[in-house]
């Protein structure tokens, strides 16, 4: 008894089929070959600033939170940037701008074509605007690179001293969370 019985009666069958049958293939393969050549650089830049920040967010909630093992709680992004606080934190002028690189990765994770505009940063560009007065940005993966340094600096947590320091300073700054 063999694994696959019948084939030899499958390929039989398809004999008469067979040059539509590769042209076929070769038809879809050249699709294929097309949607794996596109550019990926965009991608895995957006991609990188989303972990890198990931990275910068697990740090803060673990220890804004005292959080032992916040891996365990096997939080989405989405839902560590919502445990951002929306006042009198440094962590807080940068949430917006957070969830929105969330909203930008995951429609990247939907696309074999991503597309990135200027039009789509919103909150980050509000960020940047502050953050990098007066800079502009050629290309949209610029902004959210630099983005993702002033991000990570607001995430960034010092010594008890300084922290105090801090959050006295940010203590007007609230944040319209979306």
């Amino acid at each position: 008894m063999r694994d696959i019985e019948g084939i030899e009666t499958v390929v039989e069958r398809l004999k008469p089929h067979w040059k539509a049958i590769e042209a076929h293939f070769e038809h879809e393969n050249n699709r294929f070959k097309a949607l794996l050549a596109q550019d990926h650089d965009l991608l895995g830049r957006v991609l990188k600033c989303h972990l890198v920040i990931e990275h910068y967010l697990d740090r803060f909630l673990t220890a804004h939170y005292e959080i032992r093992d916040l891996a365990d709680a096997k939080l989405s992004f989405y839902q560590k940037a919502k445990l951002l606080p929306d006042s009198a934190s440094a962590a807080a002028f940068v949430k917006p701008g957070i969830v929105r690189l969330n909203t930008i990765r995951n429609q990247f994770g939907h696309t074999l074509r991503p597309v990135l505009r200027n039009n789509d940063l919103g909150t980050i560009n509000d960020a940047l605007s502050v953050a990098r007065r007066g800079v502009k940005f050629k290309e949209p993966i610029e902004a959210i690179e630099a983005f993702t340094t002033v991000a990570c600096t607001f995430l960034i947590v010092p010594p008890p001293k300084l922290q105090e320091i801090f959050m006295k300073a940010f203590s007007e700054v609230k944040v319209n969370a979306p």
